[in-house]
């Protein structure tokens, strides 16, 4: 378990924050199953309410761009969060010696 911890978990950081990365990216945006669970448009998640079409006056072009930034926000924190795990792993393999 000592040499789990100390040697093949640091080598394996890199893979594990892309892995976690992608994994939150793809719940985040996913398209699929909230339309089938929610049962009205108000219970919708941001990315499946930014993609219903409107037809409101009041929402205009400002607003449904600011509703995509707040839907892009989540998933750029986690990648700024693991970005130095990023990285590492790009420089792993430029290093001689």
């Amino acid at each position: 378990m000592r040499t789990f911890w100390s040697v093949v978990l640091p080598l394996c950081r890199p893979a594990l924050a892309v892995i976690a990365v992608f994994g939150f990216t793809m719940i985040w945006d996913q398209h699929l199953l909230p339309p089938i669970v929610a049962t009205e448009p108000g219970q919708y998640t941001l990315p499946i309410a930014l993609r219903t079409p409107r037809s409101d006056e009041e929402v205009g072009s400002g607003m449904l761009l600011a509703g995509a930034l707040l839907a892009l926000l989540p998933s750029v924190v986690a990648f700024l969060a693991m970005r130095r795990q990023f990285m590492r792993g790009l420089t792993a393999g430029a290093i001689m010696g």
